[in-house]
């Protein structure tokens, strides 16, 4: 069954979930038309078509107010613009496609796709009948016209309801789902980030505050925005019940049943790191990085299963299930379908970058497809559920799609009746080197990669960070000249190589790899030839600074306060000095993380959350038989910490806050400890910080005059594309 495009529409210009025609001056979001015009639809015109460049104030006047007296065009200018926002959805402060330069003019800052994209693409088959309009019939004389637009509006913005008992029709369906304002959606790295219900009908996601902190959203696909699911702060992962009512969630350690007006019940502790689950009648199968566990649907301890079936899902037939491993040796992950409870019976299918899922056919009965990533690119590959048998060759279902190598997480999803999710992937970022500000100075390094820290050596001449491959879904380490910019490769291969951080001579990193196994550290030289050496292991291991006197590294079990996962952070150090000795400085209920020597190497600086939440705390470090913390702990911040770092001077401590900003912590180390009140900078995005799966960090220069921050080079915001008969759009019936 051939499918062919209907003809091209005139040229269009596309941004967010937004299409403007040039030609007519007609909006439209989602594909319906929004009604705009007049001098809020003259002022979207005049700069859309100069995206990123000012239009002056006095060229609006000489435009669209010629003739008027200066104070009725300012009015005038004013009120539209604020029309014009409303419309749109945007705001001046946290501006997400018109940004205001003041006392100059304004700035459209989206990103603009040009040519005939359209949001809803209508593919229809020569099989297929025409496709009848919406009717909008009125239910009782006198309803309102605004009334019935809005049905209208609410109908057709997630594009014709999603429905499990819908038959399925030739038409296809493509729109954007886009976090609130204030909210990005991160990729995943060991977690489902995303899921569609089964039957299509909506779509499940966690997003990020600026404090860091997780929080799901459920979008309905009739309804025009998502809302957020009640009292889910600090949600982690997802994924839906079978029957679509509910969705279970892991938060702060524990695995929840939430129903989706936020009421929840308690399932059981999650295991360490959890990847995902499934229920299989009334037993949830749960996935863990290198453990499964059975638990009731209803609650309980979960109970350890001796076969690892990784990234579980079940088959309509409720006894087989498909999994997938990666398989070290060849460093791909390998999909598998297996009679649960029968080992043996276990049949390999295909090789992937990721996770495997099985989506079923809405256009051929009993059958359907494997839906998996690799270089980069989500494929779909025929699949019988009835003979377990892959068929043909892969197809290339949508490009630039996330994976992470180490766990085989991947960002899409699908459901039961032809409708696909993805997470579109741009590569955004750039390090910059900003004033106190927060005003850029200079640009340095490669640009449009995606990178979200930087460490600056400590002699200020090479900047260390990593940069995502995205076809490999690994980070690799680099180096960049501080000087010129030039950046080479330093650390790569196979594997996550990330959180380099440098020895006080600047002769040496130590980072973290993620490969077959959670990270671990390991240790090199900065000379392309030199030699790579693993440290003394751990379950879970993540540098974060290296000690004045070049002895003593220290490191966490776990890298995100705010998550409150199964991982409780703890301090450790290797002392390089004893045979590499591993000693356990800090334990405690709480968790605690970032540890940064001072430069003076008698304070240890590091965050911890037994306030509530998690502040910077400083404590006298003495090196004794062992290392260990003295003294009182002294409290530093007051507005909630994530990461930090020291000032080379020792006298100013820069953390980013809870509220999305960098301060700087005055501090006095002798000849006693003083800590003064804290200075708010500026605001790093949430999107910047969204960037990949990494921990956020930046560094300071010796003047403390510079930082050094990763920014976001383009204003294309972090969305989920749903597609509905995907199969027909991609020419796989």
């Amino acid at each position: 069954m051939s499918s062919q495009p209907i003809p091209r529409s005139p040229q269009k210009l596309v941004f967010g979930p937004f299409t403007f025609e040039q030609s007519s001056g007609e909006l439209q979001k989602y594909g319906v038309r929004v009604r705009l015009q007049g001098q809020p639809l003259q002022i979207l015109a005049a700069l859309i078509r100069q995206p990123g460049e000012v239009v002056s104030r006095d060229e609006f006047h000489r435009q669209l107010w010629n003739g008027t007296t200066f104070v009725d065009f300012e009015q005038g200018l004013n009120a539209a613009m604020n029309r014009l926002r409303q419309v749109l959805g945007d705001s001046a402060d946290r501006p997400r496609y018109i940004e205001t330069e003041p006392g100059r003019g304004y700035r459209f800052i989206a990103q603009v796709q040009g040519g005939v994209s359209k949001p809803i693409v209508v593919m229809e088959s020569k099989a297929a009948p025409a496709v009848t309009p919406v009717v909008v019939r009125e239910r009782r004389r006198g309803l309102p016209w605004w009334l019935a637009a809005a049905g209208v509006l609410a109908g057709l913005a997630g594009g014709y309801l999603f429905r499990a008992r819908q038959p399925p029709s030739a038409e296809m369906l493509q729109f954007s789902v886009a976090p609130p304002v204030g909210f990005a959606i991160e990729a995943g790295s060991s977690r489902q980030t995303f899921a569609l219900s089964p039957d299509g009908s909506r779509l499940a996601y966690t997003a990020m505050n600026s404090s860091g902190v997780f929080q799901t959203f459920i979008r309905e696909f009739d309804a025009l925005e998502s809302r957020p699911l009640a009292n889910s702060n600090g949600s982690y992962s997802l994924f839906w019940a079978p029957d679509g009512r509910s969705i279970f969630l892991t938060m702060r350690g524990k695995l929840k049943r939430s129903d989706l007006d936020g009421s929840q019940q308690v399932v059981g502790d999650t295991p360490g790191m959890m990847l995902t689950a499934a229920v299989r009648g009334r037993d949830l199968l749960i996935s863990g990085r290198s453990a499964n566990y059975i638990v009731p649907v209803s609650g309980g301890t979960p109970q350890p299963v001796k076969e690892i079936y990784q990234w579980p899902q079940m088959l309509p037939d409720g006894r087989h299930l498909i999994y997938t491993v990666l398989d070290s040796r060849l460093g791909r992950h390998r999909a598998s379908v297996v009679n649960f409870g029968d080992p043996a019976s276990a049949k390999f299918l295909i090789d992937s970058d990721s996770r495997v899922m099985y989506a079923p056919s809405v256009l051929n009965s009993g059958s359907g497809h494997l839906l998996f990533v690799r270089a980069g690119a989500l494929l779909a590959q025929p699949f019988d559920p009835r003979t377990l048998r892959v068929s043909g060759q892969p197809v290339t279902v949508a490009p630039r799609v996330y994976s992470f190598n180490p766990t085989g997480a991947a960002d899409f999803s699908v459901s039961g009746n032809g409708a696909l999710a993805y997470k579109r992937y741009f590569s955004r970022s750039q390090l910059a080197w900003v004033n106190r500000r927060g005003e850029v100075l200079r640009m340095i390094g490669p640009a449009n990669v995606n990178l979200k820290q930087a460490r600056l050596s400590p002699d200020g001449k090479t900047i260390a960070t990593a940069i995502l491959d995205p076809e490999r879904g690994v980070n690799d380490t680099w180096l960049i000249d501080a000087a010129t910019g030039n950046a080479r490769q330093i650390v790569a291969g196979r594997g996550q190589n990330d959180n380099a951080t440098w020895s006080p001579d600047s002769a040496k990193l130590v980072f973290n790899r993620a490969y077959d196994t959670p990270p671990k550290l390991f240790l090199r030289g900065v000379g392309e030839r030199d030699p790579e050496e693993s440290l003394p292991p751990g379950y879970f291991q993540l540098a974060t600074d290296w000690s004045p006197d070049g002895r003593f590294i220290a490191f966490t079990n776990t890298s995100f306060a705010h998550i409150e996962n199964e991982l409780k952070g703890d301090i450790w150090l290797i002392d390089l000095s004893r045979k590499r000795q591993v000693v356990h400085l800090v334990k405690s209920p709480f968790h605690e993380a970032n540890a940064t020597f001072s430069p003076d190497g008698r304070w240890l600086a590091f965050t911890s959350n037994e306030s509530g939440r998690s502040e910077i705390y400083l404590q006298g470090f003495e090196v004794g038989e062992l290392p260990r913390l003295v003294g009182e702990r002294h409290q530093g911040s007051r507005e909630g910490a994530i990461s930090l770092r020291w000032a080379r001077d020792g006298k100013e401590l820069f953390y980013l806050a809870s509220d999305g900003y960098l301060y700087a912590l005055p501090i006095t180390l002798s000849p006693k400890l003083k800590i003064g009140a804290a200075t708010r900078l500026f605001e790093i995005s949430t999107e910047a910080r969204a960037a990949m799966h990494s921990p956020f960090g930046f560094d300071v220069s010796a003047d403390r005059q510079r930082i050094l921050i990763p920014i976001v080079t383009a204003s294309t915001r972090s969305e989920i594309v749903v597609i509905r008969n995907w199969e027909t759009a991609r020419k796989l019936n």
